[in-house]
């Protein structure tokens, strides 16, 4: 009697272990809408010291450039989450428009040996809008989002200046990962999940132009069911 009870006891045991082990292999699904709001930006203020019609000259440039991203209609998007990981078909946020502004000032100062003088002007604010952009991100970590790199529009303007090495220094969605939970997402229970991320980088120039340029970069991408 004892030898078939232990027999009874290791086979419900047995039992056990493989409905524990069916559903750790187990895949659910989900089907969400995806949105996304993002602002990147880039700042600058620098001073460069130059030559301009035989003169010395300082030229201090302050600007800014501004990416603002929204969506226009939401991405469905199937999650499928199995063995402790998230994949997504598509990773990617379509029906993109996008805002771009750029503000500045710019200040030029003749210097001796050259009568001196100093002139100061107030750049042209400039904007331009882009609509049916797509944003695609992918898992980059356990519990973790991020966008891949996409090369967002510029505004071409000589004013204020933007030096080669200002010009170097691009934003984007890349420069910050977001974080969720992927169990969450696949739970009918929990309607909403949203990944918010942000990111300042400050960037000091030193030679013959001085200053720092900062980037910024924020978005909130939700996943929500319907």
């Amino acid at each position: 009697m004892k030898a078939l009870l232990g027999i009874t006891c290791g086979a419900v045991l047995a039992c056990g272990f493989a409905a524990v082990h069916a559903s750790a292999r187990e895949t659910k699904r989900a089907v969400v809408h995806v949105t996304v709001r993002a602002t990147v930006s880039k700042s600058w203020d620098t001073v460069t010291e130059t030559m301009l019609g035989g003169c010395p000259a300082s030229v201090r440039s302050i600007g800014r450039r501004k990416v603002v991203l929204r969506i226009a209609q939401p991405t469905r998007v199937v999650v499928r989450f199995a063995r402790g990981r998230a994949s997504y078909s598509p990773a990617a946020v379509r029906f993109v428009r996008i805002e771009v502004s750029a503000t500045g000032e710019q200040t030029t100062h003749i210097e001796a040996p050259c009568e001196e003088r100093t002139e100061h002007v107030l750049c042209r604010p400039l904007e331009s809008v882009q609509t049916g952009g797509t944003l695609r991100f992918f898992r980059s970590a356990r519990n973790e989002i991020s966008f891949r790199r996409a090369r967002l529009p510029e505004l071409g303007d000589s004013c204020p200046r933007q030096s080669a090495a200002v010009r170097a220094i691009r934003p984007g969605l890349h420069g910050a990962e977001g974080e969720l939970s992927e169990a969450v997402l696949v739970n009918p229970r929990i309607p909403a999940q949203i990944a918010i991320a942000n990111a300042e980088v400050p960037s000091e120039l030193d030679g013959a132009e001085v200053g720092r340029v900062t980037e910024r970069v924020h978005w909130a991408l939700t996943f929500a069911r319907r």
